[in-house]
């Protein structure tokens, strides 16, 4: 009975449930085909790899590579690829944003997105710091992020890479319009909604949008005021990543409206 291991790039940095969701969406993808996950485990980055046995076990791991994508080597990725990677060490450094994109050999590296790109990309070039950046736009470890790579310097192990335009329109939309949100990574989208009804919130929520297996962007609706939400559903979230995107203090401070359609300054 062929049996095959597959890696896909949805992480497995915690428990509670995150295993069982991913099952669920795993089988659903895979119904039509004969094939039983037999385990399912993580690497040392925290990527989840899935055992398959079956007679379709190889069509199967095909078909979630396709959906999820997969590891790979720094040698097979060029400039022009895009990947849904995911923001790792933040706030390490000053000068931009790591993210994981799933290389791991000959060594592992992650893609660099340099402060001066966030600021071109998001800020219409106004100074701002990385930090000042992520918190304006919900940036939370481990939230997946939509890169397109730019360069790739294989001798000195370096990636650098900027937000796809689609990934930076999103952002601008959901920083520009009337409703706050709460970024939220490290737990899973049920159990989120449980924390939010145990804290009196489940009917001032207006949708919850899944980024991930464990990452959700909670829009609240209008009128609602994110800090209260967050103050009341933190003892629920112990553990999680949480982000507040509301009417932002630096933004205002700098005079800058995200706007899709481009920069808007007062």
């Amino acid at each position: 009975m062929p049996v095959v291991d597959v890696t896909i790039l949805e992480k497995l940095y915690r428990d509670g449930g995150a295993e069982e969701s991913l099952l669920s969406q795993v089988r659903e993808l895979l119904g039509d085909l004969e094939v039983e996950v037999e385990e399912v485990r993580r690497n040392f980055r925290s990527w989840a790899i899935l055992r398959l046995r079956g007679p379709d076990a190889e069509e199967a791991a095909e078909r979630l590579v396709g959906e999820f994508d997969t590891v790979r080597s720094l040698f097979d990725l060029a400039p022009g690829d895009v990947i849904y990677g995911r923001i790792i060490d933040l706030y390490r450094v000053g000068y931009g944003v790591y993210v994981d994109v799933g290389v791991v050999g000959p060594r592992v590296v992650d893609a660099l997105v340099p402060l001066y790109r966030l600021r071109e990309q998001l800020l219409g070039g106004e100074k701002a710091s990385v930090r000042d950046i992520g918190r304006s736009f919900g940036f939370v470890e481990n939230l997946p992020l939509e890169v397109e790579i730019v360069e790739v310097n294989e001798e000195e192990g370096e990636i650098e890479a900027r937000l796809t335009d689609e990934q930076v329109e999103y952002l601008l939309e959901m920083a520009a319009d009337p409703y706050d949100r709460l970024i939220v990574a490290g737990v899973t989208r049920k159990r989120l909604q449980r924390a939010l009804n145990r804290a009196g919130f489940g009917r001032r929520v207006l949708r919850i949008e899944r980024w991930g297996l464990l990452e959700n962007e909670v829009v609240l609706a209008e009128g609602t005021d994110a800090p209260g939400v967050l103050s009341r559903v933190g003892p629920y979230l112990k553990g999680a990543e949480v982000e507040l995107v509301y009417d932002d203090k630096f933004l205002e401070r700098i005079g800058f409206i995200p706007s899709p359609e481009g920069p808007i300054l007062e």
